[in-house]
């Protein structure tokens, strides 16, 4: 599986998206800067509707790139990058946390002028609780909130839970063997997902994900999935090791407009057959948020 995880990592070197796309630093209210990349499909082609995406902590684009691929035929598309990318410029004052990056969405969206009646928020992991976490404090009413397997917890390793707080970052390096090793061996159902992974954290800025990850590391948002009241698409990958599917139908469960679909594997929500669904949905959700 070794070689077959080394060749699957150098397709995510290279992301033709963002080759086609413009790449966006937008300013927060907090003073940090926020990278996007939007691609907007000839006037003939545009659906009318936008997807903003909030992926995984510190995925990297290329991971996406085949959906994105798809989805710039006839969506205006937003590929947000969140607080612990590098690509961001966090200023000592300013803020971290759930709140804070539910806010940066808003924000994004806000100051690229995309009405919600027509916006997709879009999101997987961390991403997908994030918008949760919005809805939840009424921040955004997006008209189509779809959401690959959110967590309640943020899942890093049981042993670093409890090192990240003490920990210097420049134990970064040496702990890399150990998450490698996590992910690899616990977390990936493929090479594909592995390699995906392995490419996350070759390029994480450790003094980042240890300043945000302290905020998230240690909460459990269970009590926010109730209170959302918004129509929701729920997906999860019954063979995702990273992302439960018993997690994800037990959100579904606490979610009182929810719509579940269960797909084969994190490759499948990753893939182009993820924006036919959002297409096939689109008509199944109007009327209901807006």
């Amino acid at each position: 599986m070794k070689q077959e995880i080394r060749e699957a990592m150098e397709s995510f070197k290279v992301s033709e998206f963002e080759k086609k796309a413009e790449s966006i630093d937008l300013q927060m209210s907090d003073g940090a800067t926020i990278r996007v990349y939007r691609s907007t499909p000839p006037k003939e082609d545009f659906n009318g509707y936008s997807i903003v995406l909030s992926v995984g902590w510190g995925t990297v684009v290329p991971a996406w790139d085949s959906l994105l691929l798809e989805a710039i035929k006839d969506f205006d598309v937003v590929y947000f990058e969140s607080r612990e990318k590098g690509s961001s410029v966090l200023p000592k004052s300013s803020e971290i946390g759930m709140d804070r990056m539910a806010k940066d969405l808003q924000e994004v969206y806000e100051q690229l002028e995309i009405e919600e009646k027509k916006l997709i928020l879009f999101g997987s992991c961390i991403g997908a609780t994030t918008i949760v976490y919005g809805m939840y404090n009424k921040m955004y009413n997006p008209f189509l909130p779809v959401l690959i397997a959110p967590p309640a917890r943020f899942e890093v390793p049981p042993v670093l839970r409890y090192f990240i707080p003490f920990g210097p970052t420049f134990l970064w390096k040496p702990a890399q063997p150990l998450l490698r090793w996590w992910v690899t061996k616990f977390k990936s159902e493929d090479a594909r997902q592995a390699a995906k992974y392995l490419r996350t954290l070759e390029e994480a800025d450790a003094k980042k994900w240890k300043r945000l990850g302290l905020r998230l590391a240690y909460k459990r948002y269970w009590k926010i999935f109730p209170e959302v009241k918004n129509h929701v698409l729920l997906v999860a990958a019954e063979s995702d090791k990273m992302h439960d599917a018993v997690v994800t139908k037990k959100v579904d469960g606490m979610m009182e407009n929810s719509t579940y679909i269960n797909l084969g594997s994190n490759k499948d929500t990753h893939a182009p057959l993820m924006i036919e669904i959002v297409r096939e949905y689109i008509p199944k959700f109007i009327g209901k948020n807006h």
